[in-house]
């Protein structure tokens, strides 16, 4: 039953967006908003619009440089025009009037945003807070629960550190113990990961803190397997989403895992310092924290007062993501991943590290370089000139985001500098 309201919930996102809220999405095709069959209109154009001319319009809508090629949305996302305009919009607002409109009307907007979210999420509204990014999400969670020495966390050596500030909080003031699993880089299967998890757990394990996509590889872990293979034990299952929404189309009453942190400013493109943080129905009591004490609603007496501006705009960009459609915009990621990964293997010198089984794979491409080529030179070459990459000092390795406003001569591009490096 509530799998079935999470999906009307994330119908009725859709459909309300095409009725003018929010975000604007008929400005997207260039079309005015108002009547119905200019709604009706829209929807049919977006539709069957070809992948490369909505996501080449999606382009346009950024504040992107128009000759910067953008391959690191997986650090910091560009947010649309729109979203940019209506959050300086609503600031002014704001200040020209501010505790009136704080406590008033753009306080009750703020609100709606959980709202979005949790249908965007595949989630149910009262499981969804509001943070400001990964890290504040995972070490409110971290910094509530009991805990005993000796107890055990499980985790690998590819995480964040933003996550890794949570459970080692744990370890430095109620004596946990942290064991990491060597990561295989890059990993070969689903089962092979879950061999991993099965191999290192203990009666002591009380928690497993995982990526849904790494970081430095774009591994994507089997994280409903993961759910499933500790089902019945007293192990609470931590998800660093990060990397994750706004490149899949994410359904968390499907993943089964207790908790899910991320971030707004990635991969979903909202304003800067706008995060989620999932805390499912059923481990709710066991997560104590005073900034959560009044409640989950975006402003209560326990969080005060919040930037209703930049909450309000997260909304709006949910919206954006749910008109383009997030299963769409997935495909065109990995496409697009694909592609980079194919043109990449083309390359002798370098080492991919990011996996090729579908099952696995991301959007994020990763290869380290020959030692004779140092990966800072590269990737301040490659700035310089217009092309924005990640480095991985850990492998010397470079990371490639590859997001739906992207394009396969994004990739050439880099490419074809990336070759002047190599010989």
């Amino acid at each position: 039953m509530k799998k079935l309201l999470s999906e009307n919930k994330l119908l009725n996102t859709r459909r309300g967006l095409l009725k003018g809220a929010g975000l604007g999405a008929l400005a997207l095709l260039g079309l005015s908003k108002g009547t119905a069959s200019t709604q009706d209109r829209f929807e049919k154009e977006i539709n069957i619009m070809p992948d490369d001319k909505l996501f080449g319009i999606v382009r346009e809508e950024l504040m992107l440089k128009q000759d910067l090629v953008y391959l690191n949305t997986g650090t910091l996302g560009p947010a649309p025009k729109l979203v940019f305009n209506k959050v300086s919009q609503l600031t002014k607002r704001l200040e020209a009037n501010p505790a009136i409109e704080n406590f008033g009307p753009m306080g009750r907007e703020m609100e709606k945003t959980r709202l979005k979210v949790a249908a965007f999420m595949g989630a149910n509204e009262e499981e969804i807070i509001l943070t400001r990014n990964t890290t504040e999400g995972i070490s409110l969670v971290c910094s509530s629960i009991s805990w005993a020495a000796g107890d055990e966390i499980l985790t690998t050596n590819h995480e964040h550190g933003g996550a890794d500030t949570g459970i080692e909080f744990l370890a430095s003031t109620k004596g946990a113990l942290i064991k990491r699993i060597t990561m295989p880089y890059p990993a070969d299967s689903k089962e092979e990961l879950l061999e991993l998890v099965r191999a290192n757990l203990t009666s002591k394990t009380k928690m497993i803190l995982l990526s849904h996509v790494e970081t430095v590889t774009g591994l994507r872990w089997p994280i409903k397997e993961v759910s499933e293979l500790i089902r019945g034990r007293d192990i609470l299952f931590i998800v660093d989403g990060a990397q994750a929404p706004g490149m899949f189309h994410i359904d968390l009453q499907d993943l089964g895992c207790d908790v899910y942190a991320c971030s707004g400013h990635k991969w979903i493109m909202g304003p800067k310092e706008t995060g989620i943080l999932y805390l499912r129905q059923g481990i709710q009591d066991r997560v104590n924290n005073v900034f959560i004490a009044g409640g989950y609603d975006v402003y209560s007496a326990s969080s005060g007062t919040r930037n209703a501006p930049i909450i309000i705009g997260f909304g709006d960009v949910i919206d954006w993501h749910m008109a383009l459609g997030t299963s769409r915009i997935e495909r065109h990621c990995m496409k697009l991943a694909k592609y980079c990964y194919s043109e990449l293997k083309k390359i002798k010198s370098i080492k991919i590290i990011s996996p090729n089984d579908p099952e696995l794979s991301s959007a994020i491409v990763s290869f380290s370089l020959p030692k004779s080529v140092k990966n800072n030179e590269v990737f301040t070459g490659m700035r310089d000139k217009g092309i924005t990459i990640k480095r991985l000092p850990q492998y010397n390795a470079i990371r490639i985001s590859n997001h739906m406003f992207n394009t396969n001569q994004d990739v050439d591009k880099m490419i074809k500098m990336l070759k002047n490096y190599l010989s």
